[in-house]
């Protein structure tokens, strides 16, 4: 495999990622006094304490810091995790007395928001299956069940299949991201217990994908749908989103490892139509019509780091030219959004215009850093991925 070119950047940003970021924000990003982690950063680097913390956040970070310890990246990122797994069990799950996950809790864990969106129940069922791979405890795996039984009770929305946004008497249509999360959540939960049912939940959301999601004559991922999985009206239902194809691309083949089935057609459309119209001046905007016309200038982080993700799965998968493009989102990473505006941290967000979107560093964004380049490195550096499964001799 070629990987000429893109290693002295790699190394660069996970030397940064492992010794200055995962470190700050082990212990800067982590609220020792509740045993969970903050949601944001001010751009000195502080503590919003005043900051609802959100369920999805402390699920990603659940699992960043699993996986940071489980590599050898953070070794002290495993403590944290359990800690923060138990709180979060403690204080989103079953507040105020109702089955599911809460939107979010205040710092004195507090009730902010009791809605119970699909959004959130599938970063819970993301962080405890990262709990569960470090320490495979029962009450993780139960309350996995309980979750998606809550999903399958309160969420859905007979005849059709898929669930709706979150619960109460406007859920807003259907919504293709929250779907996608959980169908990372599943192959998860899959990949460490191998247990079918967790499989089974993940071939359900691909059919949604194949049958609804994907939309064959304009090779797009749609966004938004009504309460039939229609389309949804207008522009609405005719965006796509760069990152999103970045982001099923490597999901697509993840599960194909784990399914057999045959997802390359997907995989390459995807990756195709994201990389000829969703790049613009060099990164990768926020939204695109079905016709190759930009929607929505302005641009994140997370695209790019799924990207790279994307990018190192089809190399594995035979594509060619994925160093270099790896090497070109390594750098957009670096000068653009990394160790920004303190060393630890990242710019988020941009408008079009290059000004800037929003004024704190958001903890969600080291999902997808951590991630991308796991997965970077171990493709690129031609590493053996182990499985994780609690059952396995290592």
């Amino acid at each position: 495999m070629q990987t000429i070119g893109t290693m002295d950047c790699l190394e660069r940003v996970k030397s940064w990622c492992t010794r200055v970021a995962l470190p700050y924000w082990g212990e800067v990003g982590f609220d020792a006094a509740t045993g969970s982690f903050h949601e944001r950063l001010d751009f000195t680097g502080t503590p919003i304490i005043t900051a609802p913390q959100r369920t999805l956040v402390q699920g990603r970070q659940i699992a960043v810091f699993a996986q940071a310890a489980m590599s050898g990246w953070f070794p002290g990122g495993g403590e944290r995790a359990i800690r923060a797994a138990d709180t979060m069990v403690r204080r989103h799950w079953g507040a105020n007395g109702e089955p599911g996950w809460v939107y979010s809790v205040a710092r004195d864990g507090a009730i902010v928001d009791a809605t119970r969106a699909l959004y959130t129940q599938a970063f819970a069922l993301y962080g405890l299956a990262w709990a569960y791979r470090l320490q495979p405890e029962a009450r993780y795996l139960a309350l996995a069940d309980q979750t998606f039984a809550f999903m399958d009770r309160h969420l859905t929305l007979p005849p059709h299949s898929g669930f709706l946004n979150h619960t109460g008497p406007d859920a807003g249509g259907r919504r293709q991201n929250p779907h996608m999360h959980l169908f990372e959540a599943a192959l998860a939960w899959y990949d460490v217990t191998g247990e079918s049912r967790f499989l089974a939940r993940a071939d359900q959301i691909f059919q949604l994908f194949e049958n609804k999601f994907f939309q064959p004559d304009t090779s797009i991922l749609v966004e938004n749908f009504k309460d039939d999985w229609q389309p949804a009206s207008g522009a609405r239902g005719r965006t796509f989103e760069p990152g999103h194809h970045f982001e099923w691309v490597w999901l697509l083949h993840t599960y194909a490892q784990h399914s057999g089935r045959n997802v390359q057609p997907f995989a390459d459309t995807l990756f195709s139509k994201a990389s000829d119209f969703g790049f613009s001046n060099g990164m990768i905007v926020d939204a695109v019509l079905d016709n190759g016309t930009i929607a929505d200038q302005s641009t994140r982080s997370w695209p790019h780091t799924e990207a790279l993700k994307a990018a190192a799965s089809e190399h594995l998968a035979g594509r060619g030219a994925m160093p270099d493009m790896a090497e070109r989102l390594l750098k957009t990473l670096e000068t653009r959004f990394l160790r920004k505006p303190f060393p630890a941290g990242w710019f988020d967000h941009f408008n079009g215009d290059g000004s800037m979107k929003v004024d704190f560093v958001p903890a969600s964004t080291l999902y997808h850093i951590v991630l991308a380049l796991g997965e970077a490195d171990r493709i690129f550096n031609q590493k053996d991925k182990p499985t994780g499964r609690a059952n396995d001799p290592e």
